[in-house]
């Protein structure tokens, strides 16, 4: 028995059945030119690119809006990179010196603001619109932390679709966003337009059931990041026991959050594999010979042979271990992250974790529970069900093309 697909809608009332197919390699008319925009933050970044690479396959010219420091991320995937705007370390000292607070050290609704728009757009937009007019898209995509590629794609007028990870967004805290980027449309004589499509990687399930998006919705398929062109130094081996994967993310996993979770977490006979993402810090500690560190490395490596998996319940991590239908743990630490570990739980696809001593146990009720195992397979089938990345491309340019 397949699995259930979840069509697309399609311009003029086509389905995924019925659409017309293309009539045979693309000619110049054909190619559509799509600029994809985000933050340079991992977590933003990283979901856009199965989507930019169909884009790139199906032969649409593509390439990616980001500050520089992604250069690496970008051209791994083999991508352009028009590289514009502050790092984040950068962004961060500018909102600093504007607002006095210190995003690394606390949060204020004003300091974020400034971080997602006011900041950004002051520092990148003007270059980032001649940038972008140089390179004439037709389209744009942005993930939807992002108020830079909207701004662009109103200044060229082009349509311009919100791309979209997680549970549930945007929401009351994201129009609050949009709502600040209105003077600087207003100093450029430009209107803030809704997007065309809201392209939505969370399995319906998932989601909040009584949610509706600000735009149509196209379901798209998530999947763990990979890097095709890169190479990583290869995991530890996997043994008979279960593995337990330990990540949290590119921004959230100190030493200070992780240590305790290992300690707790060792005392079980599994093996344990811990990313340390970005970090340098030198204060990770392994309990016992059963934990094993790794640097950054794509997540469908680390995914590969894991039963089950601790995290801080990042969008990303999350819909990817999902598609892989693998129980999660979810010890949240801010952003999101909350209402993932939310709906974790209320699927029945895992447990969400507030206490590092609960942390053991919820690891073993994963790894033994039938029904978490089965919820959480459940979720699996329905993201493989989902369209993938080739087919929203069509509809995107499809409709950019008209």
């Amino acid at each position: 028995m397949t699995a259930p697909r979840y069509p697309n809608g399609w311009p003029q009332g086509h389905t995924a059945a019925t659409r017309p197919a293309w009539p045979g390699p693309l000619s110049t008319l054909d190619i559509v030119r799509i600029l994809f925009s985000s933050s340079a933050g991992h977590g933003h970044l990283l979901p856009l690119f199965p989507l930019a690479r169909a884009a790139a396959r199906a032969g649409h010219a593509v390439a990616v809006q980001v500050a520089e420091q992604a250069r690496h991320l970008v051209e791994g995937q083999g991508l352009e990179l028009l590289a514009v705007g502050p790092s984040q370390a950068e962004l961060l000292t500018a909102v600093h010196q504007r607002t006095g607070v210190d995003l690394t050290r606390g949060f204020t609704p004003e300091a974020e603001l400034d971080f997602f728009v006011g900041a950004r757009l002051d520092l990148a937009a003007e270059s980032a619109v001649a940038q972008a007019r140089d390179w004439k898209p037709d389209l744009v995509v942005h993930e939807m932390a992002d108020f830079l590629g909207p701004f662009v794609a109103a200044a060229l007028d082009v349509p311009a679709a919100m791309f979209s990870y997680g549970t549930r967004r945007p929401d009351e805290r994201t129009e609050v966003l949009h709502q600040g980027a209105d003077p600087h449309y207003a100093r450029h004589a430009l209107t803030r337009t809704p997007p065309i499509y809201y392209l939505d990687t969370c399995p319906p399930t998932l989601n909040y059931p009584d949610w509706q998006p600000p735009a149509p919705r196209l379901l798209l398929r998530p999947e763990p990041h990979t890097q095709p062109s890169a190479t990583f130094d290869p995991l530890p081996a996997k043994g008979s026991r279960p593995r337990v994967l330990v990540t949290f993310g590119t921004a959230f996993g100190s030493p200070q959050v992780v240590n305790p979770l290992l300690r707790e977490i060792a005392t079980l006979d599994v093996d344990i594999l811990v990313t340390q993402g970005l970090s340098t810090d030198a204060g990770f500690e392994a309990p016992t010979a059963n934990v094993h560190f790794v640097p950054f490395t794509p997540l469908s490596a680390l995914l590969a042979d894991a039963d089950a998996v601790v995290t801080h319940g990042g969008a990303g991590t999350t819909l990817a271990t999902l598609a892989l239908g693998l129980p999660l743990v979810v010890v949240p630490q801010g952003a999101d992250q909350f209402r993932q570990a939310e709906r974790v739980t209320a699927v029945g696809a895992g447990l969400a974790v507030h206490q590092p001593g609960e942390v053991a146990a919820a690891v073993r009720l994963c790894l033994a529970d039938s029904g978490i195992r089965a919820a959480a397979a459940r979720l699996g089938r329905e993201i493989a069900a989902m369209p993938p990345a080739a087919e929203v491309v069509e509809v995107l340019t499809a409709t950019a093309a008209r």
